[in-house]
């Protein structure tokens, strides 16, 4: 641990942000700006007849419009086996295929005006029959989205490994289980947003996003423009929250950069909530049909499933299917057993497109292993923590290759277990509950396990996943001719605290003081190339990337420093921003000192020494995917009359590596539970039979509040991984355990009236549901 890594330093960024200092998209304002609105499908499936735009175009504050005809195609960056390739464009061409799908663009004066003339463009569409149950799309004569294909699959894939067959003949106890996650949405602060400025006489586009990757929306933009690349810059401003759908492009997105450049003026638009929750960032919905076979003693033998995944009109450009797929990898967990086979039917729907969001398929993972590991031991009369003991990979498997050949980089499973337990003070609550239930009172304890995939590697993503996209990432440190260093790197901060962590780690590998870092970010044509931040990866892949470049540009300034002092460079240390020579700490330079010879008088320069500090690096993750892992444990209680649950106690156990801010780390384990939470009890995207979104205001989807949220026990353990620093990735996990930890907290909780929990979200008149249908007495 050095001197700033591993340090709760409170974020550089929040003073800034908390005074509302923060510059959004929608913050910015450009001489002769307009507006976007989208005329949208109010049907969720239908031809579209006729446009007409002429009463529109008598309104004063009307200016220009974007027609089917013009729209972008927006190609696919996934090319894998099995996956079929769907028509996409800017906008809805001959079909609309979800309520709310764009068909017109239109450019107006003001804003206030948008709605306005967007009701006057009179779209006639006819209506088709839609599909809205993914189940029902896989039947034969079910209405089809894509008449060419013949059926409503967009992917069907299986996979097999080891001798499933004969475990489930040798196993003692076969559960079956019908487990159901609902859709929702990720509900960023802020939603989407962008302003395209279209220079035409320079031929250059300026391009501000409220974007997770500005560098790979660049490349995308000159695909899906035609247009060349080096002529297009993104910039991520301040972004208000990510959690994956804005690791996406989105046609309104393209359809305002298009009428910037048709119109050669500066348009913004900035989507409304109702737009957000209608359109963008739905994910999960997927239901198993799971069997596992389990020995007497609790050992896990073998898990069979078919799945059934709600896709909607299509996947997101980039991810398209991969959150199923991700689901389907993760299930393993941190257990070790011999045979597994699956097969999944992705089905194309009537609603909006799938896309990333927090967790990405591995909430519906963990709900499906926890709940069979919950619902084994059950069955077979072992406590819930005396099964996952028998059965998680030991600590010195590690590195181990699970049964879907993923690599687990690090951890120690049985450790974070028994920790965990102990930190809960596992053995006094199941006291407590025995003498609750005796006074009629329904408290459960759940308990969770899970594996957090992080940092893909571009082997994983490219050989693995057929995605056009690497794993690696970029940083820039230049040392200036006044001694202070900026780190430049490729991502682009949504609240992870991106200028405090990156900032730390330079400052160590440097030897310099944090407060002469400077780091920038978000800026597609000052920073170096990267892939975004996304799966967690930022502190590996751009960490990785600072190490590097730190590491070749500290060699250097020792080279200097080694010659100002006339020493040997392997004697020259350095710290807090000074280079002295090992043992005399009295005989020093500063970084200022290096930095002017290096910079303004090169004559004075070591022989055969080039002018300058700066240091580009580019980091490839070492590891197939570097992982994170932690078991949650709530206690909750149930009221009988109302199904309501009230959370008692949440208590968490981390190991996410080498942790760089403990501030940071648990800022990210709270942000994430809070998503975990409103999926697993709150969140849902409600469709009727026609395809309409019956939740589409806060008024009627609901996410838990500071209100509804609870305290939460947090401690953690570091097993470093292999990677430069010994980090791991850790934003998502909180997301990825709760659904399952509250789930199995409610089934320990009605487990005496023979029911079983099989779905989310545990809204209180499910679990009333339950109760009223068991099969045993309260």
């Amino acid at each position: 641990m050095g001197k700033y890594v591993g340090k709760p330093i409170k974020r550089r960024e929040d003073p800034i942000l908390l005074t509302g200092r923060g510059r959004y998209v929608d913050d910015i304002k450009l001489p002769n700006m307009v507006y976007a609105g989208f005329v949208r499908s109010p049907y969720a499936h239908g031809r579209i007849v006729s446009i007409d735009l002429s009463e529109a175009q008598k309104h004063p504050d009307f200016v220009a419009a974007l027609l089917p005809e013009e729209a972008a195609p927006l190609p696919s960056w996934m090319k894998y086996k099995g996956l079929r390739d769907v028509p996409r464009f800017s906008l809805a061409r001959g079909k609309v295929r979800f309520v709310g799908e764009p068909i017109v663009g239109v450019a107006v004066k003001d804003r206030y005006s948008v709605e306005e003339i967007v009701s006057l463009v009179n779209v006639e569409i006819q209506p088709l029959p839609p599909v809205v149950d993914a189940e029902e799309g896989l039947k034969p004569g079910a209405p089809l989205l894509y008449e060419e294909w013949g059926d409503n699959i967009i992917m069907n894939y299986s996979f097999k490994a080891g001798d499933v067959e004969a475990a489930f003949a040798t196993a003692d106890l076969v559960l079956q289980r019908r487990y159901v996650n609902q859709r929702y949405a990720p509900t960023p602060i802020e939603g989407r947003g962008v302003v395209a400025d279209f220079d035409k006489s320079r031929g250059e586009l300026t391009v501000w996003d409220s974007t997770q990757f500005p560098h790979v929306l660049q490349t995308y933009l000159s695909q899906a423009l035609n247009y060349p690349e080096n002529r297009i810059r993104v910039i991520a401003p301040d972004v208000g929250g990510g959690f994956g759908p804005k690791s996406s492009v989105w046609p309104e997105e393209v359809s305002t950069i298009q009428l910037a450049m048709k119109l050669g003026r500066p348009v913004k638009w900035v989507e409304t909530r109702s737009e957000h929750m209608l359109v963008c960032g739905h994910e999960r919905q997927q239901v198993h049909y799971v069997e596992a076979a389990f020995k007497r003693d609790g050992k896990l033998l073998a898990i069979r499933d078919k799945v059934i995944a709600d896709i909607g009109v299509y996947g997101a450009f980039w991810t398209e299917t991969q959150p199923v797929m991700v689901t389907m990898a993760a299930i393993p967990g941190p257990y070790r057993f011999d045979a597994y086979e699956y097969e999944v039917f992705c089905v194309a729907t009537n609603k909006a497109p799938y896309s990333p969001h927090r967790g990405f398929g591995r909430p519906v993972a963990a709900f499906v292993m926890e709940r069979l590991m919950n619902d084994a031991a059950a069955n077979l009369g072992i406590d819930p923590a005396e099964i996952r003991r028998r059965n998680l990979i030991p600590a010195e498997a590690m590195p181990f290759k699970n049964i879907h050949n993923i690599v687990y980089d690090s951890g120690d499973y049985p450790k974070a277990l028994e920790e965990a337990l102990k930190l809960a003070k596992y053995d006094k609550l199941r006291q407590m509950q025995a003498e609750a239930r005796k006074q009629g009172r329904l408290i459960g304890i759940g308990l969770a396990m899970y594996v957090e995939y992080t940092t893909p590697s571009s082997e994983r993503l490219d050989k693995g996943l057929g995605w056009e996209v690497g794993g690696y990432d970029s940083a820039t440190v230049r040392i200036e001719p006044e001694g202070k260093v900026v780190v430049l790197t490729g991502t682009a901060s949504q609240g992870q605290g991106h200028y405090t962590v990156y900032a730390q780690i330079a400052a160590d590998y440097l030897g310099v003081n944090m407060d002469d870092v400077t780091v920038f970010e978000g800026d597609s044509k000052t920073c170096p190339y990267g892939f975004g931040a996304w799966a967690s990866r930022s502190t590996v892949a751009v960490g990785g990337a600072i190490i590097k470049a730190c590491e070749t540009l500290l060699a250097k300034v020792k080279r200097i420093a080694a010659h100002m002092l006339e020493a040997n460079p392997e004697d020259i240390e350095a710290a807090d921003s000074k280079l002295y020579v090992r043992g005399s700490p009295e005989k020093f330079v500063t970084f200022a000192d290096v930095a002017k010879i290096a910079w303004r008088q090169p004559t004075r320069l070591p022989p055969d020494t080039e002018p300058g500090l700066e240091a580009t690096a580019h980091y490839e993750p070492k590891a197939f995917t570097t992982c994170s892992y932690a078991v949650h444990i709530p206690v909750v209680e149930i009221d009988p009359e109302t199904g309501q649950m009230k959370v008692l106690e949440y208590h968490i156990f981390d190991d996410s590596g080498r942790v760089l801010n403990p501030l940071t780390l648990y800022g990210q384990i709270h942000g994430a539970l809070a998503h975990g939470v409103g999926g697993a009890v709150y969140e849902e995207l409600v469709y009727d039979e026609n395809g309409q979104l019956l939740t589409s205001t806060f008024a009627d989807y609901l996410i838990p509040s500071a209100v509804e949220m609870f305290n939460i026990n947090i401690e953690h353990m570091e097993t470093p991984s292999p990677q430069p620093g010994g980090f791991k990735g850790m934003g998502e996990g909180g997301a990825i355990g709760a659904p399952a930890a509250l789930a199995n907290a409610v089934q320990d909780a009605l487990a005496h009236l023979g029911v079983i929990v099989d779905q989310t979200p545990l809204k209180p008149e499910y679990i009333r549901s339950l109760i009223a249908k068991a099969k045993k007495p309260l």
